[in-house]
């Protein structure tokens, strides 16, 4: 891949809170607003990803708005509740669309709502952004002309999870996989063994868990595990199910011996405390850490933390980045293709979004020629903080998304079966700190 030129956002784009937000300027009434529609989880074990995520669009779309909006138009949100299921979400993105006929729509903290609403998308002609979602399938099983993801994906996320396994622990046997039983958790333990089995085939597989979407009762799954003793229990589980799964495991003392590997747990350190196991390999899904050094002294930045954490009680996790990427998306588009004509917005949104480049807060992103996002992936080791009461994670690395991501129209597994043990020299992973 040709190395990519970032643009920067305008230091106008702040950064996100509510529903609906009227016009603050008279020039601004003379404009019809931008609705955008937005699917997330807003009750049930999601809602602990969903719900900061919901809150961050909300306020970055009131600091749009209290700038002038865009273009001179300001935006309007309305929010769908993944929770009440696939079918109910493709109702309500239908209503959406025909009925109260909005401008776009950003999609999908799940895979299976992503996989479902993206034909309808391109059926209804909607531009559509997935924010969260990650599953490789998407891009792979067709091409779509209205649906975009900013997020980054399934394949490059668990290659760099390998990699920073396979460099910092050499001396590994055995691995245990538990990852929930939908397309997510499946492709997350596809691609991850894929990986393993390409550079190390001599580590044996001993477990391949795969409860089910919001498991309550993990005891059997711990108790499999524990008499296992795997080197390594890698999961992809996330929300509730991740805060669950760590709390039993906690009582059963699972992780004494074994190191928990998880591309998305970054979500889940604070909610967790202390009871973290400490020593994990940890991802976020992406390059986007609220404690990240690297980014400390950059103001926009800083700024966005307090005003989330004023917002969430908490600091920033990565689906409010991946929110913020999306509500980027929308913004930089029209900023740099619409004439302020409600009648092209969307075709001037659709323009705006090939081949999109974002520094978006923490690190740079862009929109491949297959609809699909590419950015780099951070991942670290949890180690106790005097500063937190929270673990942390130390011995950051980033692996760069363009070494890191299959190349377009080259299916994921096929790619990952090739990779050579070269991949291992290309990085190093920074010393226990």
């Amino acid at each position: 891949m040709n190395t990519l030129k970032w643009k920067h956002l305008t230091a106008s784009f702040a950064l996100a809170s509510a529903i609906t937000f009227l016009p603050t300027s008279a020039s601004a009434n003379a404009n019809e607003p931008i609705r955008i529609g937005i699917s997330t989880f807003l009750s049930g074990a999601g809602s602990v990803f969903g719900v900061p995520a919901q809150k961050t669009a909300e306020y970055l779309v009131e600091q749009i708005n209290q700038s002038g909006g865009i273009k001179g138009s300001t935006v309007e949100l309305t929010f769908i509740d993944e929770n009440r299921g696939v079918d109910n979400t493709i109702v309500e993105f239908r209503s959406l669309t025909e009925n109260q006929k909005v401008d776009a729509m950003i999609i999908g903290l799940s895979s299976s709502i992503c996989l479902a609403v993206a034909p309808a998308a391109e059926e209804l002609k909607i531009p559509t952004m997935l924010w969260d979602c990650g599953t490789e399938r998407l891009y792979e099983e067709r091409s779509y002309d209205y649906v975009y993801r900013t997020s980054d994906w399934t394949p490059p996320n668990n290659l760099a999870m390998a990699l920073y396994l396979l460099k910092s622990k050499p001396e590994i046997k055995t691995i245990a996989g538990i990852n929930q039983d939908y397309a997510f958790g499946r492709d997350n333990w596809t691609a991850f063994k894929q990986v393993i089995q390409t550079l190390r085939p001599d580590i044996k597989i001993v477990a391949e868990l795969f409860p089910k979407l919001g498991t309550p009762d993990y005891s059997t799954e711990i108790s499999k595990l524990s008499s296992l003793r795997p080197d390594v229990v890698f999961t992809s589980l996330w929300g509730g199910d991740m805060n669950t799964f760590i709390r039993q495991s906690a009582s059963r003392s699972l992780f004494r011996n074994a190191t928990l590997v998880s591309p998305n747990g970054e979500s889940s350190l604070q909610q967790l405390g202390k009871s973290f196991p400490e020593n994990s390999i940890i991802g976020m899904r992406g390059d986007s850490y609220s404690l990240n050094p690297a980014m400390k002294d950059v103001p926009e930045h800083q700024t966005f933390i307090e005003a989330i954490k004023d917002k969430t009680g908490t600091y920033p996790s990565f689906p409010s980045y991946h929110m913020a990427q999306a509500i980027y998306s929308i913004k930089v588009a029209l900023e740099e293709n619409w004439n302020g004509e409600h009648d092209s917005l969307k075709d001037a949104l659709l323009a705006g979004w090939k081949n999109l480049e974002l520094n978006d807060l923490t690190g740079n992103l862009a929109i491949r020629e297959d609809n699909q996002a590419v950015e780099g992936q951070l991942v670290g080791v949890t180690s106790k903080s005097d500063e937190h009461d929270f673990m942390v994670l130390n011995n950051l690395m980033l692996f760069p998304g363009e070494l890191i991501t299959p190349p377009i129209g080259v299916k994921a597994q096929e790619w990952l079966k090739e990779i050579s043990s070269d991949m291992l020299n290309k990085f190093e992973i920074p010393s226990q700190n």
